[in-house]
């Protein structure tokens, strides 16, 4: 089997976590029996040969070569579409109108200027349209058209094309880990100030993100979900999370699920 560890220009202020998880989720395949190796990204465009993968990796280049190795019947896990489907334009486009509650947002060219009105007293995020982040600064929370419009300078300066507005939920920020299919699932809440203390139902998290994975074609993901009195809103699903807070447990399910897959496919393993 092959891992292919995350970019560092994805992994910011997660390298080692990031990394950590797919190490370990390496030397538990092992202990199956299993010959791991573990790549960078640049090192799968001169891999001698495919094969079964498991990969981080988030940058177009490297998703394009891991499509052709799917294409030659060598699974990728999680497939290189489902990658591209966590991109934030994607996801919401896929998610909209479903079952699943993401909140209020608009796609935005960053040469405009906000128009639409949003409620500015409890804030509009701004975020890049594509990844998730590269940087701090690629998502921000702003309480004025005027600070938003800024901010949206800002991004064309740097080149991002698009931007995301989204209206900010208030609310209990929920973070939630899962192997799709696997009935393993991780939650916790995440200590904010505005913190109202709502009550939530684990198993109805766990719907929702098993329901949002399924429309993006995910296996291995975590998500933040925010909880309010009435509904819960999924703000981000991420591609192979660091599961930095259960990493552990989580190396050893992502194990079994990706053993499991590899003895579906018939492939010859390597012992």
């Amino acid at each position: 089997m092959l891992g292919v560890f995350r970019e560092r220009r994805f992994s910011p202020k997660r390298v080692r976590e990031d990394a950590a998880i797919l190490g370990l989720t390496g030397e538990r395949i092992r202990r199956e029996g299993f010959v791991v190796q573990l790549l960078q990204p640049r090192e799968i465009m001169q891999a001698l040969s495919p094969g079964f993968t498991f990969a981080m990796c988030e940058g177009p280049r490297y998703l394009r070569a891991l499509e052709r190795w799917e294409a030659l019947g060598y699974p990728v896990f999680n497939h290189p579409m489902a990658t591209r489907n966590c991109h934030r334009w994607r996801m919401l486009r896929l998610l909209a109108g479903t079952g699943v509650h993401v909140p209020r947002f608009l796609l935005l060219e960053t040469s405009k200027e906000v128009r639409a009105p949003f409620d500015y007293k409890k804030g509009v995020w701004i975020k890049r349209w594509d990844l998730q982040s590269t940087r701090r600064d690629d998502v921000r929370i702003f309480y004025s058209r005027a600070s938003l419009n800024k901010a949206i300078r800002e991004l064309r300066s740097r080149n991002v094309r698009l931007a995301i507005l989204e209206e900010h939920i208030p609310g209990d920020l929920i973070k939630f880990y899962s192997v799709r299919g696997s009935g393993w699932f991780h939650c916790l809440r995440i200590h904010q100030e505005e913190a109202r203390g709502y009550s939530f139902s684990p198993e109805e998290i766990h719907g929702t993100g098993q329901e949002a994975a399924g429309k993006l074609g995910l296996d291995i993901y975590g998500a933040d979900l925010v909880v309010t009195e009435e509904k819960h809103y999924l703000i981000d699903i991420n591609s192979w999370p660091s599961f930095a807070a259960c990493r552990e447990e989580a190396a050893q399910q992502i194990a079994s699920f990706l053993v499991e897959r590899y003895e579906q496919t018939g492939l010859r393993p390597e012992r």
